[in-house]
């Protein structure tokens, strides 16, 4: 089984992925691992240093996160 890392924005909506918004194009597309354990550290990772990412605006990194999804391919 593989996992997704999928980038999910909070919107007026609610949160909503990368691909919905189609923000895939431009780079935020999700990344597929073999493990779960995979997924998870690289989303840990994402999660973790969003501050740092986003440093020109602390605000939006709040409003970004990374969780790992089962593919069902």
């Amino acid at each position: 089984m593989k996992w997704a890392l999928v980038v999910y924005f909070m919107t007026v909506s609610g949160w909503q992925s990368a691909e919905t918004l189609g923000k895939d194009k431009i780079g935020w597309g999700s990344m597929v691992y073999e493990t779960y354990q995979q997924c998870s550290s690289q989303a840990r990772m994402f999660n973790t240093n969003r501050a740092t990412m986003f440093k020109e605006d602390p605000e939006y990194g709040r409003r970004v996160k990374a969780k790992c999804e089962r593919v069902e391919k």
